[in-house]
């Protein structure tokens, strides 16, 4: 059997003790057991969170809720209410809410057609880990008809006893369930995906049209699967590190994860920070509707705070909150400007910013104000920034955060525990994120299957990011075949001195198991073609490339595209401009906008209008398809500075990443789209030749990144 904690037991020394009961009765089972399901009524904020459940495929769904009272703490059982001391509640039920509870879940379960019918076993019991059989039975309480049969002591929960009492009421009711049916009964519980409504396909859409592709996609059933499930639901008792490749659903799995902490402690002050301005739309949208589907209400923006990690005076954010709330001045952009330049402010002043910040504070013993942040796009955030946060943090410092070190486009640090929590005397990092806490909880967790871009387009950006068909050798990678499959890829070849001395070759493709794009599934798109995922177009010059962008996007929208499907990617310094893009495109009659017009840094998509977008703000995004513009300018002018390189290879990755189906990857001839060439004329498997640590400038491993000039 699994077992998901979802919170620390710790706290509850009766729900500990039951918690670890009921993982030795349930031990070599078939299922899975959690403490704290996040199932809430709907009704209000009426709570229905069993402390246990535990879902089996041998007998049934149970659900138990805990009481950590002693004997002497119930004075009597009226009915299904238990009168207790005056120090617990005046009246509690625990039978009515384990019954709610139970009754819950059966909802949840038969919510899905093809479960219903099947005679699925539900039951509920009360257990009392610090009561005995014995003692219960001399009260009188065991005789009393609504706890009859209901209530387990202490003893009953050994090992032997309680699954002698589940297999009397589960083994002989619960049917044999086929491998098709126990798999949908544990995705029941695993949850959905749900970030966006599935649009409609209008009458008589031609055959041919991409919009069957993107129906089929949007309706397509998605359930989260086991790593990200744990992602969407846990809240440990301290830090946690989440790696995740790009399209492996950070952003929404946070988004959960915030809902359901806020649901389930509405008293808590909790923060979601993220780095691009333009993720504010998606990020609120996404909390809201998971908040939603939990309670039925909306959340309570006064403690569950969505926070631009800088902010200013029209959306602050998490650094001038924690400015204000220590009696210090925020300092702005403009500030910024002054001090390091106006050509390093968007890059530097945030990281200046923080370090002031950290200077005017000193040694002051500073008062939290929060009780968890959650960082998404924690590779864009400086090491001072995390430093700020465990300030900000009450014990025991639950700071969560999610990253993708390809991803970094404006700095190459991704922040190591030790950076952010110190170390000690001995230089051991005083926070260690491997392993678990006693809760049973991850200290880190690796999301790796991709969902949001095809296999073919992700192997691409990684080989770009990389730079493993450089001319020269890759600039930043793996040399470890545990790490590659961290990443989801098999490597046939090594990295051995001797490899490398032989020239011998690595091939390289993508893990089936980390493929989790519907284009990467031969059975789910049976037309007889799937279309071009990626294609390359070397175009002469600026003008040409904006000619091809143009009469691109006017083929799109003729085909049955929505403006909105559809994503410009610039680089830094490419031309064509997005602004130029921009008006081409309403010249040509088409409505467009680039992100950041107005003033207006927070929206990124508008229905009917094409978003132009640079780099930076595209962070996060995503589009049906995607034009990448600009990428001759990842080795152009000639790259000198190999920092600076591997910036703007991270940048190309997360312009070619942004697409869930398509992606068009544009730049005039040079180097990098000889690479690109190279890519989109390979199969599915990509061939090098073997490399080594010695010979890279960054080596990349899981979790903690080994920066080798920059430290």
């Amino acid at each position: 059997m699994r077992f998901c904690p979802n919170e620390p037991p710790d706290h509850y020394k009766g729900q500990r003790l039951a918690w670890n009961l009921l993982k030795l009765a349930f031990e070599g089972d078939e299922g899975i057991a959690y403490y704290r399901y996040p199932v809430f009524s709907g009704r209000g904020s009426e709570r229905r969170e069993p402390d246990f459940l535990v879902v089996s495929r041998k007998f049934g769904i149970w659900v138990f809720e805990c009481k950590g009272a002693h004997l002497e703490n119930i004075r009597e059982i009226q009915g299904q209410e238990w009168v207790m001391q005056r120090w617990y509640n005046e009246r509690m039920s625990p039978i009515q809410q384990a019954e709610d509870q139970m009754f819950e879940i059966k909802n949840l379960v038969e919510r899905r057609r093809e479960l219903r019918g099947l005679g699925l076993v539900f039951d509920y019991r009360v257990v009392l880990p610090f009561i005995k059989a014995s003692a219960w039975e001399a009260a009188g309480f065991a005789q009393n008809p609504s706890a009859r049969g209901v209530v387990l002591t202490g003893d009953q929960l050994a090992r032997k006893a309680l699954r002698q009492e589940i297999k009397t009421h589960g083994l002989a009711y619960m049917p044999d369930l086929s491998d098709e049916q126990w798999e949908t009964l544990k995705g029941v519980f695993r949850g959905e995906v749900t970030d966006r409504e599935p649009r409609s396909l209008p009458d008589r859409t031609p055959a041919e049209s991409p919009l069957h592709l993107i129906h089929a996609v949007e309706t397509r059933l998605r359930l989260l699967d086991e790593a990200q499930e744990r992602v969407a639901n846990e809240a440990p008792e301290g830090p946690q590190r989440i790696r995740g490749l790009a399209g492996t659903g950070k952003t929404v799995l946070l988004a959960k994860r915030a809902a359901r902490m806020h649901a389930a402690h509405p008293d808590w002050d909790i923060a979601f920070i993220f780095y691009t301005r333009s993720l504010y739309q998606q990020v609120r949208g996404l909390i809201a509707r998971s908040f939603k589907e939990l309670t039925g209400e909306a959340p309570n923006y006064d403690k569950l705070r969505i926070w631009h990690a800088w902010g200013g005076k029209d959306l602050t954010g998490f650094y001038r909150e924690a400015a204000l709330a220590w009696e210090q001045r925020p300092l702005n952009l403009g500030d910024a400007q002054k001090a390091v330049g106006y050509s390093n402010a968007a890059t530097q002043g945030f990281d200046w910013a923080c370090r002031q910040l950290e200077s005017a504070l000193g040694d002051t013993v500073c008062e939290p104000f929060l009780d968890a942040i959650l960082i998404d796009e924690g590779q864009d955030l400086p090491m001072a920034c995390y430093r700020l946060a465990a300030k900000a943090l009450r014990p025991p410092r639950r700071l969560y955060w999610a990253y993708d070190e390809a991803q970094g486009i404006g700095n190459l640090i991704v922040p190591r525990a030790a950076d952010v929590f110190g170390v000690d005397p001995a230089g051991k990092p005083k926070v260690d994120l491997s392993g678990t806490y006693t809760s049973g909880i991850q200290k880190a967790h690796n999301l790796n299957r991709c969902y949001r871009t095809p296999a073919r387009v992700l192997m691409a950006a990684h080989a770009v990011n990389m730079g493993l068909l450089r001319p020269q050798g890759p600039l930043q990678a793996v040399t470890h075949k545990d790490e590659w499959r961290n990443l989801g890829y098999r490597v046939t070849g090594d990295f051995s001195q001797a490899s490398v001395a032989a020239g011998r070759d690595v091939v390289l493709e993508r893990d089936p198991e980390a493929c989790g794009h519907p284009l990467d599934d031969k059975a789910f798109y049976r037309t007889g073609t799937r279309g071009d995922a990626l294609r390359v177009a070397e175009v002469a010059h600026a003008d040409a490339a904006l000619k091809e962008i143009v009469e691109g996007i006017r083929d799109d929208l003729a085909a049955g595209l929505e403006p909105h499907d559809l994503l410009v990617v610039t680089l830094p310094q490419s031309k064509p401009s997005a602004e130029r893009i921009r008006d081409a495109l309403i010249e040509t009659g088409i409505d467009a906008f680039v992100t950041g017009d107005a003033g207006d840094r927070e929206t990124f998509r508008r229905t009917g209008y094409v978003t132009v977008s640079g780099v930076y703000r595209a962070k996060g995004n995503e589009a049906w398809k995607v034009y990448a513009s600009g990428l001759h300018q990842v080795t152009m002018p000639a790259a000198d500075d190999p920092d600076a390189e591997l910036i703007r290879r991270n940048q190309a990755f997360v312009a070619l990443s942004r697409a869930r189906l398509w992606c068009v990857a544009m730049g005039e001839p040079g180097p990098i789209m000889t690479e690109l060439q190279q890519l989109q004329d390979g199969a599915s498997q990509l061939t090098f030749k073997a490399f080594n640590q010695r010979s890279l400038h960054r080596e990349v491993t899981h979790g903690e990144p080994l920066q080798q000039s920059l430290f």
